[in-house]
């Protein structure tokens, strides 16, 4: 009786196993619309505070009411308010109460209970509290088990990945999550790219609670990516936030669709349109040598997707794109649901950041001559 009971709980969770392996991760659109208004949107320029002392190579990002700054190589945090006047600066190397000993940072999220998460580039994670002291109790480092490069591992292990480019950091609840890449001669986008599109994970989480890594969520690239691995290997990184139910919304660099899964990375729907003007008249990549010069070149000159923003507080999606080099500007497209609201100009590099009432911010821009920060935003009338 019990071999009966044991071989029908087998069966029951082979067939469950086959049909997720079965899902389609990236489902056709079922509809999206149009309604498009660009006379609604203002931008203008905030100068940040000329004082800041920085490398001005960092990360920006608002959080409530103010725009910060970290440094990645000083490791401090700077804010400012709305005027652009620096109202705090902290943390920084070292052994102190509020400083940190990661050596570079990485990435960072502010976390919903508004402490703040630094990951470095030796695999560090890092928590400080809301008043940025360091909490060595809920600090780690990610575990990797050893590997020679070639050595053939599981395609959902978390030590075949490294952290995308560009790099997306997010939080929901107690998790942290940051986008993929895969460099193993045995398993990339180049040198491999049927297994690729069909294995890749997307994203990785990091679970605060249990100091450990969790899921490897995602299977696979969009229909756009199979069989063009040689005009698409510089554009295939992913993009990707959560709302505050937890739901992703992920895009990729050269495909026009938004993908929209669950908190349990369950596909719901898709939707989207391409962005005006893009030249996505990619040069094909035969030899690996060329990937560094006329590969990389092509982020300067063609169109792409650069950035995938969700606003809860307006309920909007904000995706931006280059246009290439042919266009003086680039372009962002925000959604209401599955309908496109506008696609308007943004000047070059304009990549949406968050939001404090009444604009939508940029990431940040350095001005050689004035030998300072500042960014573009856009008030949402």
């Amino acid at each position: 009786m019990k071999s009966i009971r044991f071989l029908f709980l087998l069966l029951i969770s082979i067939e469950s196993c086959s049909k997720h392996d079965s899902i389609d991760m990236f489902p056709e659109p079922e509809f999206s619309v149009r309604t498009i208004n660009n006379k609604n949107y203002v931008i203008d320029t905030l100068y940040l505070d000329s004082v800041l002392n920085t490398t001005f190579d960092g990360n920006i990002g608002v959080y409530k009411d103010k725009i910060y700054f970290i440094d990645k190589l000083f490791c401090t945090i700077n804010f400012f308010d709305t005027t652009g006047m620096l109202t705090l600066t902290t943390l920084g190397h070292g052994r102190g109460p509020m400083e940190t000993t990661i050596g570079q940072i990485y990435t960072h999220v502010f976390l919903d209970d508004g402490s703040l998460c630094l990951q470095g580039v030796s695999d560090d994670v890092h928590i400080f509290n809301t008043r940025f002291e360091f909490e060595l109790d809920k600090s780690y480092r990610k575990r990797r088990i050893r590997y020679n490069i070639g050595d053939k591992i599981g395609y959902d292990q978390f030590e075949l990945y490294s952290m995308g480019y560009p790099l997306v950091c997010r939080s929901y609840k107690k998790s942290v999550f940051t986008n993929n890449r895969s460099e193993d001669p045995t398993f990339n986008y180049f040198y491999t790219p049927n297994i690729f599109v069909e294995e890749f994970r997307n994203i990785t989480e990091q679970r605060l609670d249990k100091k450990a890594t969790g899921r490897l969520l995602g299977k696979g690239m969009p229909e756009s990516y199979r069989g063009t691995s040689k005009t698409h290997y510089i554009f295939s990184s992913t993009f990707f936030d959560i709302d505050r139910n937890g739901n992703f919304y992920v895009t990729y660099m050269a495909d026009s669709l938004i993908y929209v899964y669950d908190k349990d990375y369950l596909p719901k729907y898709s939707f989207g349109f391409e962005g005006v003007s893009m030249d996505k008249d990619y040069i094909p990549i035969i030899d690996v040598n060329d990937i560094h010069t006329i590969g990389i070149a092509q982020y300067n000159t063609k169109g792409f997707y650069t950035w995938l923003e969700y606003i809860d507080e307006l309920d909007l999606l904000l995706r931006s794109y280059s246009k290439g080099k042919h266009e003086l500007v680039d372009g962002l497209q925000i959604y209401n649901g599955r309908t496109l609201v506008g696609d308007i100009n943004v000047p070059k590099g304009f990549k949406p950041i968050g939001y404090i009432e009444p604009y939508i911010y940029s990431d940040a821009f350095v001005d050689d001559d004035k030998w300072n920060i500042f960014v573009c935003r856009i008030k949402v009338k």
